[in-house]
């Protein structure tokens, strides 16, 4: 197993076949896919972290949203992957829950942690734009055409020695985790370097 995306494919693949399985429920004739949403004055709505707030799937028909989630988490194929000096641990976890830890060896310079912050949430934006969606067009079943390549949403925090984030891909392709991969394993080129990264496993929410 070479990248993190390889690894992590197994989550996307069963994201993709849930959101196939409700897109069969409402019916292509009322299927609304990742449609963002807007207020009465039609300006976009944004979640506390500044995304758009946007919806796996609605029903034209009756204007209900619905948030596919896996009933336990997805197993990786890989536990392990290295990405230059950097060590990716691989938990089993959901693609449109997944948590990434970013640890330090030791409690981090304020100015590190926000850097690190920073980077996290700056892939996490361009991924919201659709900047990954020509790396793979998304590989669900029937109408595959129909899933945009975004993310839907991130939330980034500084907790002691680590910097973790949950982002909920949506149907932002693996190929795209192997440049955030990429640039974490750099990380330390400049700044305090980190010790590991674990991806999956439970969010911190649940903890």
């Amino acid at each position: 197993m070479s990248t993190l995306a390889e690894a992590l494919d197994p989550l996307y693949r069963n994201y993709l076949r849930r959101l196939d399985e409700m897109a069969a429920r409402i019916g292509e004739e009322a299927l609304l896919c990742e449609a963002s949403t807007r207020d009465e004055e039609r300006r976009l709505v944004r979640d506390s972290a500044g995304f758009v707030l946007r919806f796996d799937l609605a029903d034209a028909r009756s204007g209900e949203t619905f948030e596919v989630h896996g009933a336990h988490p997805d197993d990786p194929a890989a536990r392990e992957v290295q990405v230059g000096p950097l060590s990716f641990r691989i938990d089993p976890g959901n693609w449109e829950e997944l948590p990434v830890r970013c640890a330090f060896a030791d409690p981090p310079a304020a100015e590190d942690a926000a850097a690190l912050a920073e980077l996290l949430r700056s892939w996490a934006v361009l991924a919201a734009q659709g900047g990954f969606a020509a790396l793979g067009a998304p590989r669900g079943t029937a109408g595959a055409e129909r899933w945009s390549g975004r993310l839907h949403g991130a939330a980034v925090r500084s907790q002691g020695a680590e910097v973790i984030a949950v982002f909920d891909l949506g149907t932002c392709p693996p190929a795209a985790i192997d440049s955030l991969a990429l640039s974490l394993a750099d990380f330390g080129r400049d700044r305090a370097p980190l010790a590991r990264v674990t991806v999956g496993g439970r969010s911190p929410e649940d903890s």
